[in-house]
């Protein structure tokens, strides 16, 4: 049976056994990420937590709603039953009907599964590499421009750090690409910060960074672990580092330093094919995942909306 908990009335201990338990599990679906990207959320649990499907939620003109949380690509159901493909559409069935609009993101677990015909889907692109392999062996997989761009920075003065501070790197971000990005305000960066710093006191998080001569900060990246390995979580590039190479270098390093182990890097993206063509060339391959929608907002709200 699937029920519905209010935030107040989820056992997080079972929460996290699941998640960690689950095929489809993610540091994104941990109870403490959660708490910080959606305080209050609410969650579908269904028999004693054997499946778990987080809400998180927002409210607006006293409106309720389903929204993907930024830092968070994907959520949807996690399981530690045998795979079912009625178990997930019994999930989405069960969402109450107070949430008047339902824009969320579901993991890859989740892709062969029944979708309700009631729920829009739009097919999402992320990108994995398998880290199984020694470095050489995954170095051969590398585009020519990206080898390339690893020499030119080899043969620079510039020099990575493996141990950055995530409050740099976002105040980089924030004076470059971060200019042209609307959807991120302070509150986000905010929360971004509060991830690292909860993540750090669990040893989650890696930050990379490089600097110029002059100690000056062009090029970092942060890396999460999650359960199957790690998610480059978010990225920091001036125009300097652009031109020395710095973000090749840096995932060429990370990537070096954790091959032959067990699990995935995820690039956490993207759909913008630039991004795409950039993540490709470490030899990375797509992974798909789910956008689900669905607009109950009464009718003038619905028009305006879609």
């Amino acid at each position: 049976m699937i029920r519905f908990l209010e935030h107040s009335e989820i056992d997080k201990t079972a929460w996290d056994l699941c998640i960690q338990s689950s095929v489809e599990s993610s540091v994104y679906a941990q109870s403490w990420y959660l708490d910080i990207v959606s305080p209050g959320w609410n969650a579908l649990v269904k028999d004693s937590y054997t499946s778990v499907f987080p809400l998180t939620q927002r409210k607006k003109w006293g409106i309720k709603y389903l929204f993907q949380p930024a830092f968070t690509q994907q959520l949807g159901m996690f399981s530690t039953e045998k795979k079912d493909d009625r178990l997930l559409s019994a999930f989405l069935l069960a969402i109450p009907e107070s949430y008047k609009l339902i824009e969320i993101q579901i993991n890859g677990g989740n892709t062969g599964s029944y979708i309700p015909s009631s729920f829009e889907v739009k097919e999402k692109i992320t990108h994995h590499l398998n880290l199984e392999q020694p470095f050489e062996e995954l170095k051969k997989n590398f585009s020519e421009n990206t080898k390339r761009n690893i020499k030119l920075f080899d043969k620079s003065s510039y020099k990575i750090n493996n141990d950055g501070d995530p409050g740099e790197l976002v105040q980089l971000f924030k004076e470059n690409r971060g200019k042209h990005i609307n959807q991120l305000g302070k509150n986000d960066y905010a929360m971004f910060l509060e991830i690292c710093h909860v993540a750090g006191q669990r040893n989650l998080i890696k930050c990379m960074q490089v600097r110029n001569s002059e100690n000056k900060l062009s090029a970092g990246a942060i890396f999460i672990k999650t359960h199957s390995g790690y998610i480059l979580l978010f990225t920091g590039l001036s125009e300097e580092g652009k031109s020395s190479g710095a973000m090749s270098a840096i995932l060429a390093q990370f990537i070096s330093d954790q091959s032959g182990s067990q699990g995935v890097l995820d690039f956490e993206g993207s759909m913008d094919p630039g991004v795409a063509r950039f993540y490709k060339s470490f030899g990375s391959h797509e992974i798909v995942y789910l956008q689900i929608r669905k607009n109950r907002l009464p009718l003038p709200l619905r028009w305006l909306k879609n």
